[in-house]
């Protein structure tokens, strides 16, 4: 016959003066030691992450502690779940998969360049004197923009794809051929 007396929260590696203390109840100084015992007990199954991702944890979850008169911890289950937590973090994510704050690249970005301006270009590659030479310099010297445009910035990942997948270099040096092409096509002189 099994027993239907509650099992104790308290857990086994505690002394049983150990007190329940909420979250929100705890001073400064019991959440930097509860702090502590999650980096001890955790730490090791972490990538190096920054020191206040532990705290940033613990407030986001509130736990409930566990604490003496000298110690301040976890149980086993609240631990699962800060490490299920800390899982998750992009920080966390990133690090290991091997891209840490110290391994972000500054590389070119895709050049993005929009939907319209592409089927326009199109629309001249199909016949390139069906418009005027306004219209024309409009639609080519936009395409040129987004083709010639530095964009930079960070990227976690060492080459940023286009939205179709494409190496944005290559992307960018086959939308300035197509525009070389369309003013040969026109006989348009090149530029000095």
């Amino acid at each position: 016959m099994q027993s239907t007396a509650p099992q104790s929260t308290t857990p086994p590696r505690l002394t049983p003066a150990a007190q329940c203390l909420s979250f929100a109840q705890a001073t400064p100084a019991q959440l930097a030691q509860a702090e502590r015992a999650v980096r001890d007990a955790l730490g090791g199954k972490f990538p190096p992450v920054h020191r206040g991702t532990w705290a940033t944890a613990l407030a986001a979850l509130q736990p409930d502690l566990w604490a003496t008169a000298d110690t301040v911890s976890l149980d086993a289950h609240t631990l699962a779940r800060v490490a299920d937590h800390l899982d998750a973090l992009p920080a966390v994510v990133h690090a290991r998969a091997g891209h840490g704050p110290r391994q972000l690249h500054y590389t070119r970005l895709p050049m993005n360049c929009p939907d319209e301006v592409l089927r326009a270009l199109a629309e001249l590659e199909a016949n390139p004197r069906a418009v005027g030479p306004a219209v024309y310099q409009l639609v080519t010297d936009v395409v040129r923009r987004y083709a010639e445009a530095d964009a930079f910035g960070w990227a976690t990942v060492r080459a940023p794809r286009e939205v179709d997948g494409a190496d944005p270099a290559q992307a960018r040096a086959a939308l300035l051929a197509r525009v070389e092409a369309l003013d040969r096509a026109r006989g348009v002189p090149k530029a000095a």
